[in-house]
């Protein structure tokens, strides 16, 4: 995820509970209001930062630059700010199937919703860039998400898809704004039929040892709330003193949050072992690793995800692995080729699932559906050769949508270990 520039369009009234244009109403094969399978769901992150110029006026992301490194050295051998040249040389080492597409295309929405409920995936993490209208820093080419949420929720009520909240390091982000944004987020959108909804894991609340799994239902079931880089432990440096005000600070909100109406069930981002005790402490409800790139950190090394289970189990919280195909952002960040995860025509993909399956994990995520700057996508890829005869990657010899067909493999997979019924919730 990359930082970014200041954004500002015309504000959302506050307090509204329907979009500017009538909810789509879920079929009757549609039962987010609580996870189809209560011992396991799936969540991917989705991407909503795309743009081209017939419907945004410009190309949005697709000519991301190359991004500088922290050092001198590094931006003398790779200067920072090339561009790409959409559509035929878009910021991905993969290239899309359906084309370079906009994230404001409602047809294209429509097929990706579709596409994610066909692999069994209960909802999309929507990367959330803040409240609309504000004046902040957003992702690294000023995109507001906010606008376009509506019709991502009318497009995943259509499909029989829940939308859960992936809130982003938007400039200034405190846990005071955050907790502005979930009374936003539920004054705005709380009503929506798509909104993915359950239960604390059993203990949460009260820091009672539990498996980590999702409340029998007992519970209120809450919407899905996906905290992105915020802990306390991992600011830089931050002195003992700022950390525990830090902690302070997001128990105050959490504590503000549970029993409100916009209460919520909140995972924060798992770095190291350290965040362990923070989410217990700062009172979240478990957390996410997110990295696609195995031994990146302490939380995305699916070798230890039965321990760190088992560890936030004890406190009474979640943790969610991050399962992806692979990593290559080395368009984007020609400096980190060390990060590079080969997909090795699938069998990583298999073997992070496997892992997550192993650690008896009740929740997993996928990172990502979309994001294609980093090489993280499962959404379907093609063959591609520029006009100077680049060749772009694509899933060969598997066929495009390899990655969409595996997934739902693995859920299927992971839904009968857990006793859980495997047939498909949605017919297309």
């Amino acid at each position: 995820m990359e930082s970014g520039n200041t954004a500002s369009v015309a504000p959302p009234p506050r307090g509204a509970t329907k979009t500017d244009r009538e909810f789509v109403r879920a079929t009757s094969g549609f039962q987010h209001r609580m996870p189809a399978c209560a011992a396991f769901s799936v969540h991917v992150a989705f991407y909503l930062w795309y743009g081209t110029p017939a419907l945004d006026g410009r190309w949005l992301h697709w000519d991301h630059a190359t991004l500088p490194h922290w050092t001198d050295h590094m931006n003398e051998r790779f200067p920072p700010g090339k561009p790409f040249i959409p559509p035929d040389e878009p910021h991905s080492p993969y290239y899309p199937a359906r084309g370079l597409y906009s994230s404001r295309d409602e047809s294209v929405l429509r097929e990706q919703m579709r596409e994610i409920a066909a692999a069994g995936i209960d909802s999309v993490m929507l990367s959330w860039w803040g409240q609309a209208g504000k004046d902040f820093r957003r992702d690294s080419q000023g995109v507001s998400t906010d606008e376009l949420v509506p019709a991502v929720l009318d497009a995943a009520a259509a499909a029989g898809v829940g939308v859960s909240w992936h809130v982003e390091p938007y400039g200034g982000r405190t846990p005071a704004s955050v907790l502005d944004d979930l009374r936003y987020l539920h004054e705005r959108f709380g009503a929506h039929p798509a909104l993915w909804r359950q239960p604390p894991p059993a203990g949460s609340r009260d820091g009672s040892a539990s498996d980590g799994s999702a409340s029998d239902g007992s519970a209120s079931s809450l919407p899905l709330v996906f905290l992105y880089d915020v802990s306390a432990e991992h600011t830089g440096g931050g002195s003992p003193a700022e950390k525990r005000r830090a902690r302070a600070a997001w128990r105050e909100v959490m504590r503000q949050v549970r029993g409100s109406p916009f209460d919520a069930t909140v995972l924060s981002l798992f770095l190291d072992e350290r965040d362990v005790d923070f989410v217990a402490d700062a009172g979240f409800d478990g957390a996410y690793s997110y990295f696609a790139a195995s031994g990146f950190t302490e939380g995305s090394s699916p070798g230890g995800w039965r321990t760190l289970r088992q560890r936030m189990a004890a406190t009474g919280k979640a943790f969610a692995p991050s399962v992806g195909p692979g990593y290559n952002d080395t368009l984007i960040r020609p400096w980190n080729g060390g990060a590079t995860r080969p997909r090795e025509g699938g069998r990583y993909y298999d073997e992070m699932w496997r892992a997550a399956l192993d650690a008896s994990a009740s929740v997993v995520t996928i990172t990502s559906y979309n994001e294609w700057g980093e090489g993280t996508q499962v959404e379907a890829a093609r063959p591609h050769v520029t006009a100077a005869g680049a060749a772009y990657a694509d899933y060969a010899p598997d066929p495009g949508g390899a990655y969409l067909d595996r997934t739902r493999e693995w859920i299927l997979r992971g839904r009968r270990e857990r006793g859980c019924t495997a047939e498909e919730r949605v017919e297309l």
